[in-house]
């Protein structure tokens, strides 16, 4: 019999991996902020995403990443 992990109302079962689940969310920026954005990405080798990502974690749920 094969077990299946269970995943929670915030998860989801992608190919055996279990991930939480994203929403899209609109999010209008100045264009300056979005450049500075873009090129702070760029200098750390990540996505404007998880940057964004990262700052709220260390903001306002006091996970800090590396």
């Amino acid at each position: 019999m094969l077990s299946q992990k269970a995943t929670t109302p915030i998860q989801e079962n992608k190919n055996g991996i279990i991930k939480p689940i994203e929403k899209t969310f609109l999010l209008s920026l100045p264009e300056t902020k979005l450049q500075q954005l873009k090129q702070m990405a760029l200098d750390k080798k990540t996505t404007v995403r998880n940057l964004i990502n990262s700052a709220i974690d260390e903001k306002y749920f006091n996970e800090t990443t590396d």
